[in-house]
Order: C-alpha cells, then sequence, then structure tokens
C-alpha cells in the first residue's frame, strides 16, 4: 500500500470516527465547499457553532494522521493556518 493510500486510509477512519454533527460540518466544508454561514443556516446553528465543531473535528483528524506517523509532514507539524489545514484534509479524500 503506498504511502497516499494509507493517508487516504487514515483519513477516512477519522472522518468516520468523528460525531455525527462534527462530521457534517467537516463534509460540507472540506467537501461540498460551503463557507461557515452557509452551513450554519443549512444546521440550524450558529455561526459559532460551526467554528467549534469544525475546530473539534480538525483536531480529532489530526490525531489520527499523528497516530498513523505524519507527525513529520511540514503541513501538519506545529501552528500551521487552518486553511492549509483544511486543504490538506480535502487533498486526502481526493476532492482537491
Amino acid at each position: 500500500m503506498s504511502q497516499d493510500q494509507v493517508s487516504l486510509e487514515v483519513m477516512r477512519r477519522a472522518v468516520a470516527a468523528l460525531p455525527e454533527r462534527e462530521r457534517a460540518v467537516f463534509w460540507l466544508c472540506a467537501v461540498e465547499g460551503l463557507d461557515y454561514r452557509a452551513i450554519a443556516e443549512r444546521l440550524g446553528i450558529s455561526l459559532a457553532e460551526v467554528e467549534r465543531l469544525l475546530a473539534a473535528a480538525l483536531l480529532v483528524i489530526d490525531r489520527h494522521l499523528d497516530d498513523a506517523a505524519h507527525a513529520t509532514d511540514p503541513v501538519t507539524s506545529g501552528a500551521k493556518p487552518f486553511v492549509i489545514r483544511l486543504h490538506r484534509l480535502a487533498r486526502w479524500l481526493g476532492f482537491v
């Protein structure tokens, strides 16, 4: 199995392990490309709740990736901009 295949499988497992609301917010943002306001309207939640749920989802996904030996990757190591992390997650899912 190639490194990309391993990364994709880790991502799928991480996303599948998310609580339903976190998974929904992540999917709408990373896959469907909706902005926070559109996600809030679609799910009937506040903008702050969208931000909280997405941050929680990314934290869980990052932990899964770190556990799979991705901690040395320059994109995910240290404090990186949120958009770079989100783009990487979407790329692993094969949507970018």
